[in-house]
């Protein structure tokens, strides 16, 4: 359904178990990636892909929500929410496999892509939600 890259948060990997097995059942590739340059360089045979870091995981709502919206919003990317202890964040996480994101963010290295909110469940930090 989609290709996840795991992204190194810091400069020790952390156990990226929780991050893998919130995305069962949605991606059907994964790849490991020490930070966002090595997001662009890799292929992505998959229409999207989606981008969390190795202290992240989705919670159920919305990985049942994205199944949804792979498959039906006409979107380049798709904006997701993350809690982390009492704030949360928007931020894009899945992409459609021509967008190419920036090096230091999670943003598309071009300014005209469209997008759609999810606002069927969150991010968490692994050990949280």
């Amino acid at each position: 359904m989609l290709t996840l890259f795991v992204v190194q948060s810091c400069a020790d990997a952390k156990d990226p178990s929780d991050t893998v097995r919130s995305f069962d059942g949605l991606a059907n590739e994964i790849h490991f990636v020490p930070n966002l340059h090595a997001v662009n360089e890799a292929m992505v045979h998959s229409d999207w892909y989606a981008v969390i870091y190795d202290d992240e995981h989705i919670d159920e709502p919305l990985m049942e929500g994205l199944k949804v919206f792979i498959e039906e919003s006409p979107a380049d990317m798709l904006v997701l929410l993350k809690k982390s202890g009492e704030s949360y964040f928007r931020s894009p996480r899945l992409f459609r496999n021509h967008v190419m994101i920036r090096d230091d963010s999670l943003l598309p290295a071009l300014d005209d892509s469209s997008f759609d909110t999810v606002l069927n469940g969150m991010i968490h930090d692994n050990g949280s939600g």
